[in-house]
């Protein structure tokens, strides 16, 4: 049976606790098995299993919020030992917030868990991050993106985020970097031929007016184009034009017009109607005079970089944008499950280009985690799990374990020891790639026992072995 319970706040939020074993349907039970867990094998990679073994650290009197695009299946992963009980304010559609809190709980299976789906749009998500705050939730991990939101500048999203952190002194926020980094595109505007009466094509580099692209049957390519003009007062116009080269023809636009009310914003999407395989040709044309600088910014989304010829659109590096360039939030990449844990092909990187209202230079992303880990897959989720929404999990379950132990440690020293203790992956130090590098449970833990003792492990040294 559903079980409402009612959670007084400091705002009197309202919560549908799902415990162990609840019927999501008000149904009875009808012979579901419990089948045991299965349990991330980023659990051994990161070593979380090292401190929650020796030291108990398994994030008793934390509270992590989680925001996915939903958690149908709560009930089926409780049923079979997966999940205990979590706190639901909405339930949503799809599984990836099921398999984000199964990542959570297998580290840190003390923590308290809340979940918020993220919604239908930017709103509900900036409400979605509200709610769980003001729950007291002293971790969020969210593994959403927006590409209607700035890529140059802080948009609605980034700074509602960063106001939240400014209000709650004592919450860390975790967010993916993306998963975009196989067909990126950052350049300056360059003048190319002329397409028409006060048109220009881009020159993306030698001579070169378009991006060649082959298309398969039931293929839908989606290009969003953005530019540095301020969001919501674009005054350069820009339109991205899909054609048949062979023919000749026009087979998809996107032309919104930026007349100083607008946003620098096109977003073009063509799918293969037919069963014969298509070569098409992507251009950006600019209207009007052509001689103002722009930084243009550009993502090809859902086909193989395989499919696209120029290797120009191929650039993996300033491809993380969004909240995720905010820099009180951790930013996640992904990287294998197996050494030398190399970064994952789709792993947005940094550094992030801000260009509003000051120019700035943002490194991003922070740290990484595994992915393509195991989870139990309710609701017909993919097993394993992949892209850097797996990765952000193992990071707020590691926070959760460490700030469990040590729970007068400030937010700041929580981040601190997280990146000083990463096993470093790339260039010495921080890099665009790997940030500080693979998060490490034991290390991060060490690193914190120098300064704080954890209650009752007042004795521990930096040379006791985990």
């Amino acid at each position: 049976m559903i079980i409402l319970g009612v959670l007084f706040f400091s705002i009197s939020v309202c919560a549908l606790i799902i415990p162990v074993n609840s019927d999501l349907t008000g149904k009875e039970d009808q012979g579901i098995p419990c089948i045991g867990t299965t349990n991330t094998e980023g659990d051994i990679l990161v070593r979380s299993n090292g401190i929650r073994e020796t030291f108990g650290a398994n994030g008793q009197g934390i509270r992590v919020g989680v925001i996915g695009n939903g958690a149908e299946s709560l009930r089926l992963s409780q049923q079979r030992g997966e999940l205990g009980t979590v706190n639901v304010f909405d339930l949503g559609s799809g599984d990836e917030g099921t398999a984000m809190m199964e990542i959570i709980h297998d580290l840190a299976p003390k923590a308290e868990l809340y979940f918020h789906a993220y919604g239908n749009n930017s709103s509900d998500f900036k409400k979605a991050v509200t709610t769980l705050a003001d729950a007291g939730c002293q971790i969020i991990c969210d593994d959403l993106y927006f590409f209607h939101q700035p890529f140059l500048e802080d948009g609605d999203v980034a700074q509602h985020i960063s106001s939240v952190i400014r209000d709650h002194p004592d919450l860390i926020y975790i967010t993916v970097s993306g998963n975009f980094a196989p067909l990126h595109y950052q350049g300056a505007w360059k003048p190319g031929l002329s397409a028409g009466p006060e048109q220009t094509f881009h020159d993306f580099g030698d001579g070169n007016n378009a991006i060649h692209m082959y298309l398969f049957s039931g293929d839908e390519v989606i290009v969003t184009l953005q530019w540095d003009d301020t969001w919501g007062k674009s005054t350069t116009d820009y339109d991205l034009f899909l054609t048949d080269p062979q023919k000749g023809e026009v087979i998809a636009t996107s032309m919104n017009v930026q007349d100083g009310n607008s946003e620098p914003f096109e977003h073009l999407v063509y799918k293969v109607k037919g069963t014969d395989p298509e070569r098409v040709s992507l251009s950006i044309v600019r209207n009007g005079e052509n001689t103002t600088p722009n930084t243009l910014e550009m993502f090809i989304r859902n086909i193989s970089p395989d499919q696209v010829d120029e290797a120009v659109v191929k650039d993996p590096y300033d491809s993380i944008f969004g909240h995720a360039a905010v820099p009180e939030v951790i930013t996640v990449g992904s990287v294998g499950i197996s050494t030398p844990f190399d970064i994952s092909p789709d792993s947005s990187r940094g550094p992030v280009t801000i260009k509003n209202p000051e120019p700035a230079l943002r490194f991003k992303p922070d740290i990484c985690a595994p992915t393509n880990v195991q989870v139990s897959g309710v609701g017909k989720f993919p097993v394993s799990f992949p892209g850097t929404s797996a990765a952000a999990p193992h990071v707020a379950g590691v926070i959760a374990q460490l700030w469990g132990n040590f729970p007068d440690v400030p937010r700041d020293d929580i981040k601190k020891a997280i990146y000083n203790s990463a096993v470093d992956l790339g260039s010495s130090g921080w890099d665009e790639t790997y940030g500080y590098g693979l998060i490490d449970a034991v290390r991060a833990f060490q690193y914190l026992s120098e300064d704080y003792k954890p209650p009752g492990q007042e004795n521990i040294t930096n040379n006791q072995t985990l």
